[in-house]
């Protein structure tokens, strides 16, 4: 009996240890968010060059496009970049400049050999072509409010700040992998980035929207610093960073709009992000699986199934879909709907087996291009693999 006891008690630390780190996570991620203040207002209002890369159709693109054009901000300009005039989002791009001729915008076509990372080849160019003190980097598939650039602004007109990135909540979710996308972003990709910014000071740069001062940037060596790297946006703060500048995170939410996301796109694009946190943070990327109660109380019952391991896993799955459900309503502002709640079990295995593909492999396609990730995710360009040869034989056909 004692020895029963002792291997029950053995089996049930990990999963005690990984409750105090997720719960320090979570309990970081609430203090951070409680602290966050009205909306400030710039102290003077610099203009401002969005720059935004585009490359294919993401869910709901003309609207996103749209939401800028509603921007309350006196001084802004709009480049958007493509590096093919028959890539379908440059018909988005030009009828977005029919629709809306009092803002000022341009279509850029860009150079894709500038840079082995694509969406740095198209702001090398989109930057040449700005005219604003500011830029501000915007994926695609981000929807904002009018407000959005009053409290990046506001942080940048802080001593010393020079680039500041936005907190990114999921949202528009109408299929099961765009459901599991968005609660991967609401229950711990915030959540990580918040609690890192507030508990170690450290901020992890997102490039879904991140704006900057141009002469900071000028002086790291641009974007042409992180042309070679996949983590561009990571990357980037890193030097930021480096050379002395302050890097600030905006509570202030956009939304990544994910709508209908297959389950097969989220597996890849989480399997993509679990490969970069590899190169660039091998020891937090080994140490991911401890975060979540319910993955490592799951691998306790396989070892050793009895009363108290199916305890633990199901004290664990309560714990974290409730800290699930909570990061998320707090991140997005409403509570999610009622069929998210058994998401949570699944979204922590799948998340298990993106980590898994991650470390079994450094290769990565992405935007139509194979490579491998070197060390802090530099790009070595591959040979493309035969799922990418055999998708380009059934399109051509």
């Amino acid at each position: 009996m004692p020895i029963v006891e002792t291997l029950e008690g053995f089996l049930l630390a990990p999963t005690a240890t990984s409750v105090g780190l997720y719960l320090t996570m979570v309990s970081g991620f609430l203090r951070g968010m409680a602290q966050r203040s009205p909306p400030k207002k710039a102290g003077r209002r610099p203009l401002v060059s969005i720059l935004k890369p585009l490359a294919g159709l993401d869910d709901e693109l003309a609207e996103n496009l749209a939401s800028f054009a509603a921007l309350d901000y006196p001084a802004f300009e709009i480049l958007f970049g493509v590096a093919s005039l028959e890539d379908p989002a440059c018909a988005v791009a030009r009828t977005f400049l029919r629709q809306y001729p009092q803002i000022k915008a341009r279509l850029i076509v860009t150079n894709r050999d500038e840079a082995k990372n694509p969406k740095v080849a198209q702001l090398l160019a989109l930057e040449r072509a700005a005219r604003g003190e500011i830029v501000v980097v915007s994926d695609s598939n981000v929807r904002v409010l009018p407000n959005y650039l009053e409290p990046l602004v506001a942080e940048l007109c802080q001593p010393g700040v020079a680039l500041v990135s936005s907190l990114v909540a999921g949202s528009g979710e109408q299929t099961f992998g765009a459901a599991l996308e968005n609660l991967q972003l609401g229950a711990l990709v915030a959540p990580g980035i918040v609690a890192s910014a507030h508990m170690t000071g450290r901020v992890i740069t997102v490039g879904k929207s991140m704006a900057m001062w141009r002469e900071p940037l000028h002086r790291v060596g641009g974007f042409a610093r992180v042309a070679n790297l996949l983590g561009e946006d990571h990357m980037l703060g890193r030097v930021f960073d480096k050379a002395g500048y302050g890097v600030r995170l905006s509570l202030a939410p956009v939304a990544n709009r994910n709508v209908t996301c297959s389950f097969r796109r989220t597996v890849e694009r989480h399997t993509r992000w679990a490969k970069l946190r590899r190169a660039i943070v091998p020891f937090g990327f080994a140490v991911e699986p401890t975060l979540s109660p319910v993955l490592v109380s799951t691998v306790s019952y396989v070892i050793a199934p009895c009363r108290a391991t199916c305890a633990a896993f199901a004290a664990a799955l309560l714990l974290q879909t409730i800290g699930a459900y909570v990061t998320t309503r707090v991140l997005r502002g409403r509570s999610p709907s009622w069929h998210w709640v058994p998401l949570e079990l699944l979204r922590a295995y799948l998340c298990f087996f993106c980590w898994l593909r991650a470390c079994a492999s450094k290769r990565v396609s992405w935007r139509g291009h194979d490579f491998e990730l070197a060390r802090d995710s530099a790009i070595v360009p591959a040979e493309p693999s035969v799922w990418t040869r055999l998708r380009t034989l059934v399109r051509a056909a």
